[in-house]
C-alpha cells in the first residue's frame, strides 16, 4: 500500500466525549483541536490523522444505558505499521483510563 494513500477507518468505542477529551490530550499532548467533535494529530516523521467523534450513543440493555461514540480515523501518508501502532497505542490507553 503505498504511504500516499488516504485510509478511513471507522470503528465504535465504549466511550464518552468527557473520556475521550479527557484521555485522548494526555496520550497525543501535541494534538490540535479542530472543533468540538475533531482533532488532528501529526506524526514524526510523516503523515497526520485526523480523528471525528460522532455525538453521544447510547446502547440499551434492559434498563441499562451504555455510552459509546462512533470515531472515524483518517490517516493522511502513513504506512500501515504508523497506522497499526497508532491502533496498539489508543486501544492500549482508553482500556486502562489514559494513565
Amino acid at each position: 500500500m503505498s504511504t500516499d494513500d488516504i485510509v478511513v477507518v471507522e470503528r465504535n468505542f465504549g466511550l464518552t466525549l468527557g473520556d475521550f477529551s479527557r484521555i485522548f490530550p494526555r496520550i497525543w499532548p501535541e494534538f490540535k483541536q479542530l472543533s468540538e467533535f475533531s482533532a488532528q494529530v501529526v506524526f514524526t516523521p510523516t503523515g497526520s490523522l485526523e480523528v471525528t467523534l460522532s455525538t453521544q450513543q447510547y446502547r440499551r440493555l434492559a434498563s441499562l444505558r451504555i455510552p459509546y461514540l462512533d470515531i472515524s480515523f483518517r490517516f493522511f501518508n502513513t504506512s500501515e505499521e504508523q497506522r497499526a501502532e497508532f491502533f496498539e497505542e489508543f486501544e492500549r490507553s482508553f482500556q486502562k483510563g489514559g494513565g
